[in-house]
Order: structure tokens, then C-alpha cells, then sequence
């Protein structure tokens, strides 16, 4: 067994589902995206590592990534025959690797669009790890240390690192927890179908000793659960805020047990919005129409109220005939059947006949956000704000149907207040993080919460729970004043969280009367919300740009090769 010397890693293999300018679905993409370029800028070499979802089957989209064959890999799992073709490409300076199927049962699993549906993912997790070690024998160069993102990368993860093990190598595993599932899976899941070896035995850290164990008998310490298998096999564990790890409810370990805090850390995720770009792609989008409906000329001139104004009124009605984007057709069939006052015969959205203030959100159709909890606050918000406007642009998922049924019909109770939009929205998407008076983030739980990055990037103060990441990225204001980004209440609680968004509104609107928190009255004054859109950005740009993120990263990297142990 070789010891590896390096205390710097240069070389990063980034293991995830999904990856924004490849195939992105949700906040994960966000991250792969992002901070595998910005670890590239930094001069090391990456590879982003992902099953195609489809990518590989588009000709576009090949030769967009310009990709080529790298090799191929048949196995035979029970009675069914698999290829799999891994693909080079490029994502501008990050070497991209696509998993894609080489024959029709490979390629019904690693094409299938659906990135997160049960039985689809298990399928292509086992898929990518029955074929990781073709990228290790036949790719171009070999990592200093592998980068696994959730549980979907766990088989492969592990896969890689018995397979570099296998050719005298100890090769360091950074497992990174984005959202914790609890995801068990049989040992036929992982033994057969994974293809991984219950026999093969490797090294187990833990409170800084080593002991030698089969994979078998990690199974049966972990319980069968891929995120705490993944803990012991892992030189660190990672996940996205501090409070996530070790202080909220249901902490990752609390999950996966405190014998893993010594070699457990963070790496919070960052955002790349600027204020100024967004605004010009805006103007540039939308400009000859915002002067029409506002009968301007000097689009310079334009300010948030006026896009609003537009947004509700107008954009908002007037979608693209492709928006909104849903990418999985049992969706978007769902969808199509959802009817009521506040879309068109086509399920469009209808713009708003008055212009209000604007409460924003985005996300998941997932218990966690607690869109279900913002719903409940708005009757008490209206008592206030009877023209309060609330548009909540949702990405639908397998797993939540009822919830996006309950969701549209009870924005439907309020057809003059209230919009729900499902499924992606270019045209709009940035232009209502900068309309927006607040942006509410009400989840249930929350490990870090880029959304609550990407409007304060754009001077969008939040109304959020106490959880997660998002306690430690919102300064509140009633601690630290005009420094402050946002109100933050506890989880669950409509009736705290429609007091904070009625008290940030008048703050924003400098209408002190109204504050229901006493102290933040003294805040209110002539150019208030000026001040405190100011902060929201500066929040981000001192601390959450992915240049800091990526920095935070490579520390752990290298944390991980200098607790290597050679074996012998």
C-alpha cells in the first residue's frame, strides 16, 4: 500500500446528481456548478462527475460540452445485461464526465430525465457505481481526493475508493451532506446491484484511530443507512452550515451519531449574483416593454416599485409560450389538470389587477419549505396589507403531488392576493427577486439556503426561520440594526411569521405605525429600505461569494490528505 505524501490537494474528482449549466434541478445543482469552476479558477484541476439525465442523447447539448467517448463497460446484474459509456466534455474550465447508457437498459435509467424519483435514483446511483472505475483507469488523471455530494454518490464514493485500494492506493473521500434522507437500502441494493463486495475490507477512521473492516460489517454498523456507511468510510464529513451539523433539531449528528464529530466540518455554499448584471439582463429582457407599460423613455430612471408594478401587471401575465419549464411529463400532466381563478384556461398565471407589496418565494414543493406555513400567515398579513401581492415560483417534484394540489388550491382562496406558478421561469425568475419588497424563506428545516443568498445579492431583505444556515447568513434586524438583512422567527409559527413580514413591510415602506415590532420602529426613517437593500448585498459580497467558498473547501481537502494513513 503506497502513502500518499501531499498535505496540498490539487487534483478534485466532484461526484453529484445534477450541475448547473450541465442539468440542473434544484439547490445541489447550484453548488456542483458553481463551486467546481471556482475551484478551477484557483488553478486545480476538476472533474465534475454526473449521469447524463439525457444530456448525452442531445446533439446540441454534445456538442455545446463538445463531448467524446472516454470508454465503456458491460455487466450483467441477475438476468440483465447493462452498458455504460462514460463521456468527456468541458464546463468552460472544469472537465465534465457524463455516465450514460450504452445499451437500452442502461440507457432507460442514465437518460430518463426524472433526476430525483424513488427507484430512478437508487437505479442510476448503482449504475454509476458499478462503472466510477472506468474513469479511474481510463480518464486522464487520477484525484488527490473525491468530493461526494449526498446520498444519491455514496455507492460510487465507495466504489472508487475500494477500487483505488485495490491498486494500492488510499485514496481520500470527502462526503459532503447537502440534506440529510436517512436513505437505507438492502444489502442486495448495495452488494448486488452496486456491485460492491461485502468482503473487501478497508480502513475505518474514527477519534483519530484506524481499524480494518469489511464492507459487510460497515453495513451492519451504519444500519444499512448510505449517509452514516458514507461517515465511516469517509476521511471527512462535511455538510453546509454549523448549525446543521451539531445545533438544530435533527442535526446531521444527531442522525448519523456523534462519534463522527472529529472529523466533521462545514463548507457553507455561496451565490454569484451581482445586482448590477441582474439589472441589465433585465432591461435587456424586458426594457421595450417596461417603457410601454410605464410609458417612460429613460429606463435609467426605472426603480424596484415601477418594475413591480410591471412584473404583477403585466410580465407575469404575459409568460413565454414554453414557460413555465417542466422537464418531467407526469408532472406537467399533473399540472395541466390544476384549474382555478388565478390561471388562465392554459394554466397560465394571471397578472394581478393591482400592484402591492410583494412577498416572494422559491423552492421545492416540499414539507420543508413550509409554503404550507406562509399560506396560513396571509389572512393575518391582509388584516394589514389587504394589497400585500404573493408570488411563489415552485419547482414541482415526484413525492409531493398532494402537496401541489393543497398548495394551488388554497392560493386560490385568494385570487386577488395570491399566485402560485410551478415549474422553471427565466423570463421572470430574476426579475422578481428584484421587485420583491421581501422574500420569505419559511422552511421547516433548512441546511443552508442559497435562496436566501440570492436575495439579499440583490437587496431583497428576508422574512425566514430560525434554522439551518439561514441562521447564520441573516443578520436580524432587531440585533443589529441597519446592518441587518432580514427579521428571523421561529419554524411552524404562521402566526410569528405574518407579525415579522407585516413589520419588514412597513420598515421597507417606512410606514412606522404599522411595525408590530417595537424595536424596530426606530429604524424607520427617510431612506430606510435603501440602507438595508445596501446591506443585503454587502452581506453577501464580504462573506458568500464562491471565491470564499471554494477557499473554505480547499482547506478541507487538504485536512482530508493529511489524514491519510498508508496501509500496509
Amino acid at each position: 500500500m503506497s502513502i500518499n505524501m501531499q498535505t496540498r490537494a490539487r487534483k478534485i474528482w466532484f461526484i453529484a446528481f445534477e450541475s448547473k449549466g450541465v442539468y440542473k434541478v434544484g439547490g445541489l445543482g447550484e453548488v456542483a456548478g458553481s463551486i467546481t469552476r471556482a475551484l478551477a479558477s484557483k488553478n486545480l484541476r476538476v472533474a465534475l462527475i454526473m449521469p447524463s439525465h439525457g444530456v448525452a442523447r442531445d446533439k446540441k447539448l454534445r456538442e455545446k460540452f463538445k463531448l467524446t467517448e472516454v470508454s465503456a463497460v458491460d455487466f450483467k446484474v441477475m438476468e440483465t445485461s447493462y452498458r455504460v459509456t462514460v463521456y468527456k466534455g468541458f464546463l468552460d474550465n472544469v472537465d465534465l464526465y457524463l455516465f450514460s447508457g450504452g445499451n437500452r437498459e442502461a440507457e432507460k435509467i442514465l437518460e430518463n430525465p426524472v433526476v430525483y424519483a424513488e427507484g430512478v435514483t437508487e437505479s442510476k446511483a448503482a449504475l454509476l457505481a458499478r462503472s466510477i472505475h472506468l474513469l479511474y483507469e481510463h480518464g486522464e488523471w487520477k484525484p488527490d481526493v473525491v468530493h461526494i455530494n449526498d446520498w444519491h454518490a455514496v455507492p460510487a464514493g465507495i466504489a472508487i475508493k475500494l477500487h483505488a485500494w485495490r491498486k494500492g492506493t488510499y485514496l481520500p473521500l470527502l462526503f459532503q451532506i447537502h440534506l440529510y434522507c436517512g436513505k437505507w437500502v438492502d444489502q442486495n441494493y448495495l452488494f448486488n446491484f452496486c456491485g460492491i463486495d461485502p468482503n473487501d475490507e478497508i480502513d475505518v477512521r474514527l477519534n483519530g484511530v484506524f481499524g480494518r473492516y469489511t464492507l459487510e460489517q460497515i453495513y451492519s454498523m451504519s444500519r444499512g443507512v448510505l449517509e452514516r456507511l458514507a461517515a465511516y468510510v469517509s476521511d471527512v464529513i462535511a455538510t453546509v452550515s454549523e448549525s446543521y451539523l451539531k445545533r438544530d433539531e435533527g442535526s446531521i449528528l444527531q442522525n448519523i451519531g456523534f462519534q463522527f464529530e472529529g472529523k466533521s466540518t462545514y463548507i457553507y455554499n455561496g451565490c454569484d449574483w451581482e445586482l448590477g448584471e441582474i439589472v441589465k439582463k433585465i432591461l435587456e429582457s424586458h426594457g421595450e416593454k417596461i417603457g410601454e407599460f410605464l410609458g417612460v423613455s429613460d429606463l435609467g430612471s426605472v426603480d424596484r416599485v415601477q418594475l413591480r408594478k410591471y412584473l404583477l401587471e403585466k410580465a407575469l401575465g404575459e409568460l413565454p409560450e414554453n414557460e413555465p419549464i417542466i422537464r418531467d411529463d407526469y408532472l406537467a400532466e399533473l399540472i395541466k389538470e390544476l384549474k382555478g381563478p388565478i390561471v388562465d384556461d392554459k394554466g397560465k398565471p394571471l397578472a394581478f389587477k393591482k400592484d402591492g407589496p410583494l412577498i416572494i418565494t422559491t423552492g421545492r414543493t416540499s414539507v420543508q419549505k413550509g409554503i404550507d406555513v406562509l399560506l396560513k400567515a396571509v389572512p393575518q398579513i391582509l388584516e394589514s396589507y389587504p394589497e400585500a401581492k404573493f408570488l411563489l415560483l415552485l419547482l414541482p417534484v415526484r413525492g409531493g403531488e398532494s402537496l401541489i394540489k393543497e398548495i394551488f388550491e388554497e392560493a386560490c382562496k385568494y385570487p386577488e392576493n395570491v399566485r402560485v406558478v410551478y415549474g422553471v421561469t427565466p423570463s421572470i425568475y430574476h426579475l422578481a427577486h428584484v421587485a420583491a419588497t421581501l422574500y420569505a424563506a419559511p422552511s421547516r428545516w433548512e441546511p443552508f439556503g442559497i435562496m436566501a443568498l440570492e436575495a439579499m445579492a440583490v437587496g431583497t431583505p428576508l422574512v425566514a426561520s430560525k434554522v439551518g444556515g439561514l441562521s447564520e447568513t441573516i443578520l436580524d434586524l432587531r440585533e443589529h440594526g441597519l446592518k441587518g438583512t432580514g427579521l428571523l422567527v421561529p419554524r411552524d409559527n404562521p402566526e410569528e411569521l405574518a407579525v415579522a413580514i407585516v413589520s419588514l413591510i412597513s420598515v421597507m415602506e417606512e410606514r412606522a405605525e404599522k411595525v408590530l415590532y417595537y424595536e424596530l420602529k426606530a429604524l424607520v426613517s427617510p431612506g430606510v429600505a435603501h440602507e438595508i437593500r445596501e446591506s443585503c448585498v454587502r452581506r453577501v459580497e464580504e462573506n458568500f461569494r464562491w471565491s470564499k467558498v471554494a477557499d473554505m473547501a480547499i482547506n478541507v481537502y487538504n485536512k482530508a490528505l493529511q489524514k491519510v494513513k498508508g496501509g500496509g
